[in-house]
């Protein structure tokens, strides 16, 4: 190559879970007028993969957790590193470079189970794209057809490896649990005594510090440990862990990463994540959790995306709000 100009570069394809379906993050490119994949050059003494995390946190806010490539499964050994690929690229001078040089690009992909939580400003419109908006997207050809790539291999690559063997005992223990926790909770109001709201205290009370108990020893405890009715009483015993705030955002952490493999609804994760927001004083993303008024109307808590709220509530499989409000207010009078 003589004396051509080589920079050490990132691209990160990131995903996430937006309901059922699988979207793809981009960023607008402010002198190309393009939408881009998070990346850039990486830093003097900085390996790819901390500089892709670094260029996602940067660009737009989220943290991404990286995806190695899958090996065969007969592989003895597991890889020892995220990266998917690494390309060279011809490249136009910039604002590193005054004159043409070569982009020595490494490809890699990974996830972001909480898409709505931002860490920090990020530097430019950040675009969450569905497969099919591809073709409409303006895109470099490679990423479309790479991205289009990705798509189709991205259940595959965030599936558990390996599965874990079903417990039916820690099923049917979560399930009891649950049963205890919806026997407090659907006590008429007028028979709620301060000897009957000491047993709702003291069921919330055992069911967090078991659930915490069971997480340590097991990890989150998803569909394919448990079967789907008993993740759910999992997520339950979780959104009623208010008293440990900080156990309920670890929860959500782990809910939010079983939900990006397929293991868990995405719907719990969608409540136990504005539950946590509004826990912390922050607007919620769903419109899931209401207040009461003075006049005994419920109203959604603050939403961050007021115009937004019914698109997302139809991804994750919601109702519209006016029919979910009028829900809860039936079920409570």
């Amino acid at each position: 190559m003589g004396d051509l100009v080589v920079h050490e570069t990132t691209s990160c394809f990131a995903f996430a879970r937006f309901g059922q379906e699988w979207r793809l993050c981009l960023v607008e490119h402010p002198r190309l007028g393009r939408g881009l994949v998070p990346g850039g050059p990486t830093e003097d003494g900085e390996g790819a993969l901390t500089a892709a995390v670094r260029e996602v946190l940067g660009k737009t806010g989220l943290r991404v957790r990286l995806l190695p490539p899958r090996l065969p499964e007969w592989y003895p050994h597991p890889a020892a590193s995220s990266v998917w690929n690494v390309v060279s690229m011809p490249a136009a001078a910039d604002s590193c470079c005054v004159r043409r040089h070569l982009h020595r690009d490494h490809i890699v992909v990974g996830v972001v189970d909480r898409p709505f939580v931002v860490h920090g400003a990020p530097e430019g419109t950040v675009h969450w794209v569905e497969r099919s908006a591809l073709d409409r997207f303006n895109l470099p050809e490679d990423t479309r057809v790479l991205a289009s790539e990705l798509f189709g291999l991205i259940d595959d690559r965030v599936a558990l490896q390996p599965r874990p063997a079903r417990d039916e005992d820690l099923a049917a223990e979560l399930l009891r649990r649950q049963e205890e926790d919806q026997t407090v909770r659907l006590v008429p109001a007028a028979e709620r005594t301060p000897e009957f709201m000491e047993r709702w205290r003291a069921v919330d009370e055992a069911n967090t510090a078991w659930l915490s108990e069971l997480i340590a020893a097991h990890g989150w405890p998803g569909e394919a440990l448990v079967g789907r009715r008993a993740a759910g009483a999992a997520w339950l015993l979780a959104q009623h862990a208010d008293h440990r705030p900080d156990f309920q955002r670890e929860c959500l952490e782990l809910l939010a990463a079983a939900v990006t493999a397929g293991d868990a609804e995405p719907q719990h994760s969608a409540l136990l994540e504005d539950r946590v927001l509004v826990a912390q004083g922050k607007r919620q993303v769903f419109g899931t959790q209401l207040v009461q008024g003075p006049d005994g109307t419920l109203a959604p808590h603050p939403v961050r995306h007021p115009d937004d709220v019914e698109a997302l509530r139809a991804a994750w499989g919601f109702d519209p709000l006016e029919t979910y409000i009028g829900q809860v207010s039936s079920s409570i009078r």
